[in-house]
């Protein structure tokens, strides 16, 4: 089973099937997205009724409204942003990173181990109210921060607003 953006059009998911074939394997179905989120989530399972899937990946941003009847999922709208995705709300907190710390232009493997600091930071925030972001830098540097979940929610303020246009539309879509 392979998955697709719910918004590719027949010929993107023919072209999809057909380069899973070329790389040798046995495509039994393509999935959209959204609907193998809910079915990785356990809504296959759930009470019938209007989902929505709010998809925040690396580098994308989709929203999906599915509708569960008789354990089938049914896309009833979807939109989205190709150009916000999680790989944003990771590059603030690295901009917050270089400023909170004062460090001058780094070479790039200091931005790949400070980069990789903030994302690892980002994500310790889903399960606690401020995370620290340490890193020993290549130039003797010693980076040492928390980052906290209000000046996270400061750092990334725009880029959620960036959502609420294409959840809106979606939702108005999907009546």
């Amino acid at each position: 089973v392979v998955t697709v953006p719910a918004y590719f059009d027949d010929a993107q998911r023919q072209a999809t099937k057909d380069a899973a074939t070329l790389a040798g394997l046995n495509v039994l179905r393509l999935l959209s997205e959204p609907t193998a989120a809910a079915i990785a989530y356990g809504l296959d399972t759930a009470a019938e009724g209007v989902y929505a899937v709010f998809d925040l990946g690396g580098g994308t941003f989709d929203i999906s409204i599915l509708r569960l009847s008789r354990g089938v999922f049914e896309v009833l709208a979807t939109n989205g942003d190709a150009t916000l995705g999680g790989d944003d709300f990771d590059h603030r907190v690295f901009c917050w990173a270089l400023e909170e710390a004062g460090l001058s232009p780094l070479g790039p493997r200091d931005v790949r181990v400070l980069y990789a600091k903030a994302r690892e930071a980002k994500e310790t925030l889903t399960a606690h109210g401020e995370a620290p972001l340490t890193a020993r830098l290549s130039t003797g540097e010693f980076v040492d921060l928390t980052l906290k979940s209000e000046t996270f929610c400061r750092i990334t303020h725009t880029l959620v607003q960036k959502t609420l246009g294409p959840t809106r539309k979606v939702l108005r879509d999907a009546g």
